[in-house]
């Protein structure tokens, strides 16, 4: 028994020093039937418009001696940490061409690549109404520069076909698209000649049912609506729906350079707008500010999705990303919210904060259904509280703050719950 157990060994060992030294995953074809990375999950981040140019590259040369990688610093390791990260680019990445747009024109200067590529910034709809501000030249070379280092973009192309095709991420087993369209410059659609994905309704039907057939997860992207306003426009409503209503999975808007609504339509998430990403629009708190979507995808469907926001400082940096925010539909009201997992943060809640927040309430999630209770003790907000089993609320109340009632007031479960909603009033 000894010697058979010993020549085991041996054949064991002698067959690792002959296996080959190469990482096995390079190895395996794309059509591998090998499970190993089944369960993964694809992980995307979305954010708002992307400039550096103007103000911004006037900072990053007096502030950063030139450095772009240090408007992104502080996050590296949040953004490196995606798969992807998909951003609006607001304007062409070139040294040449001529101004054809208006006194709002913007040109980046081909040295934020490396920047972008260290940061994973390496996604971008071109479909918008700065692509041409510096003519055919400067967008062919924004072109040029982004398939040399790399990059995938989507929005545009060199003819109708090209410039309304999906970009088809791929990864563990998941088919993800991402169309681009943009509501601006229809004189420079692309149709037998460069140019952009311009909605047009006919066009927009027909690409996403085209896109739908061939991806599981499909994502539509739109330049569109006002700047400045932080309601969407009808029209923004109107192709957000039929968007979903064609297919699309999720809805993801931007131009408007604040932070619009979100609305869920048919069980899908419309997020109309996410604000500026990187921009030098210092005038108002809300265009220093942006939002943030992420998204886990797993078994083919999008399986979560979190929302943060994104603060630039006065040197036009990422100063801070604030904590990622559940979102979820109560009495058809989406509600930006705090989640509250652990002993010490269901302990704490919502003790002590005071208006204005950029959330709207907070959901506890405890592993255990029981009687729960709640008081107002050091709380300042009135709050609504809905109780939950599982995902479905069975009761409500009404938690007034500790300033109104003067004394600690305790409100509790009629059942036994596993989870609890506070909306802040």
């Amino acid at each position: 028994m000894k010697k058979i157990i010993f020549i085991i060994l041996a054949v064991f060992f002698i067959s690792l020093i002959f296996l080959p030294k190469s990482n096995p995953q390079k190895n395996i074809s794309k059509n591998s039937s090998l499970t190993f990375q089944e369960n993964k999950k694809i992980k995307i981040l979305f954010g708002g418009d992307l400039m550096m140019d103007r103000r911004v590259k006037k900072s990053v040369k007096e502030n950063f001696e030139g450095n772009y990688l240090k408007l992104f610093e502080k996050y590296l390791n949040y953004f490196n940490n995606f798969d992807y990260v998909v951003l609006n680019l607001e304007g062409p990445i070139s040294n040449r061409g001529t101004k054809i747009g208006s006194k709002y024109s913007f040109r980046m200067e081909p040295e934020i690549i490396e920047a972008l590529k260290n940061a994973n910034l390496k996604v971008f709809n071109l479909a918008n109404n700065h692509i041409f501000d510096y003519g055919k030249e400067a967008f062919d070379d924004t072109l040029k520069i982004l398939k040399e280092n790399e990059f995938f973009f989507f929005g545009v192309g060199q003819d109708e076909i090209s410039a309304y095709a999906p970009l088809i991420l791929e990864k563990y087993g998941n088919k993800v698209g991402i169309l681009g369209f943009s509501q601006f410059l229809e004189h420079l659609k692309a149709k037998n000649s460069p140019g952009i994905a311009f909605l047009e309704e006919e066009i927009f039907e027909r690409k996403i049912k085209e896109a739908k057939r061939i991806v599981d997860i499909l994502i539509v992207v739109f330049h569109w609506g006002n700047e400045y306003e932080i309601e969407p426009t009808e029209n923004q409503k109107y192709f957000a729906h039929k968007a979903i209503d064609l297919g699309a999975d999720l809805v993801v808007g931007h131009h408007p350079h604040v932070v619009q609504k979100i609305e869920k339509y048919k069980e899908k998430l419309i997020f109309y707008s996410l604000g500026n990403f990187t921009f030098d629009q210092d005038f108002s708190e809300q265009t220093t500010k942006g939002g943030l979507v992420e998204l886990e995808i797993e078994d083919k469907r999008i399986k979560e999705i979190y929302f943060r926001w994104l603060y630039l400082n006065e040197k036009f940096q990422i100063e801070k990303i604030s904590d990622k925010l559940m979102i979820s539909e109560i009495e058809g009201n989406v509600y930006k919210l705090r989640i509250a997992k652990n002993p010490q943060e269901w302990e704490k809640g919502l003790m002590f904060v005071k208006k204005p927040l950029d959330y709207d309430g907070m959901i506890f999630i405890f592993p255990e259904k029981q009687v729960r209770y709640f008081w107002n003790k050091n709380t300042f907000v009135d709050l609504k509280l809905y109780w939950l089993d599982g995902k479905e609320i069975i009761g409500k109340d009404f938690l007034p703050s500790i300033e109104k009632t003067k004394t600690i007031l305790v409100v509790s479960s009629k059942k036994p719950v596993n989870g609890v909603i506070e909306i802040i009033k």
